[in-house]
């Protein structure tokens, strides 16, 4: 395997904090042409994807956010029960970044601020949205959009930017539809806010675990 690759596969992490730089759009093409080349079931390549940026992504983040402080109920459009040693392992994300934020168990308003940023993204100054058509949507697009966000995470790395792939503004679907222009017919799946990880952040060195391979892999 290229070695290139495996450095990148190894490496990359999820940022939290960025700087204001926004990219070009020769970055953007490149990290574009990087993920279209993932591959998919005959060839169909179901994905959608959105650049947000500038006065529209401002519009989204603004209505995600006003949802969130008023705490109104997640209507997500996508739900999935959660078996007992997933959850258990997300858990001990949330109790590890909380204790490497220094954020006390009693602390409710820095709880709060850490759970409203998924949904200002972060503050970067990007985000790409994937989604699938409404009538399209499988298991199997399921399948070619989860490979085709592996190429897109790691395209964007190549080009030198850092990434945070999210579910969590998706539990307030309805602000997509009315901020983003002709997306009725789009089920998104996930967002990945971007940019250039900001120097020095405490938050960016965070490293989440992985379980050893021998936990989900075995030769028969």
């Amino acid at each position: 395997m290229n070695e290139t690759v495996l450095d990148l596969m190894k490496l990359r992490k999820s940022a939290r904090e960025f700087e204001p730089y926004v990219a070009t759009a020769a970055e953007i093409s490149a990290i574009v042409e990087g993920a279209r080349r993932a591959p998919s079931s005959k060839n169909t390549q179901p994905w959608k994807l959105l650049l947000l940026q500038g006065e529209t992504l401002a519009r989204l983040r603004e209505s995600l956010c006003k949802k969130f402080d008023a705490g109104e109920a997640p209507a997500p459009e996508l739900e999935a029960s959660v078996l007992p040693q997933y959850r258990r392992r997300a858990v001990e994300l949330g109790k590890s970044l909380f204790i490497y934020k220094g954020i006390a168990r009693e602390d409710k308003e820095a709880r709060r601020l850490h759970d409203r940023a998924n949904f200002e993204f972060f503050n970067a100054p990007q985000v790409f949205a994937l989604g699938v058509d409404r009538e399209a949507y499988h298991s199997g697009t399921l399948v070619d959009c989860g490979i085709f966000l592996g190429y897109l995470l790691l395209a964007i790395e190549a080009a030198g930017f850092a990434s945070c792939p999210q579910m969590s503004p998706l539990i307030y679907p309805q602000c997509f539809k009315e901020t983003l222009p002709e997306v009725d017919d789009t089920l998104f799946l996930c967002v990945v806010p971007f940019g250039k990880p900001l120097p020095g952040s405490h938050v960016n060195a965070f490293e989440t675990t992985r379980e050893e391979a021998e936990v989900w892999f075995r030769s028969v």
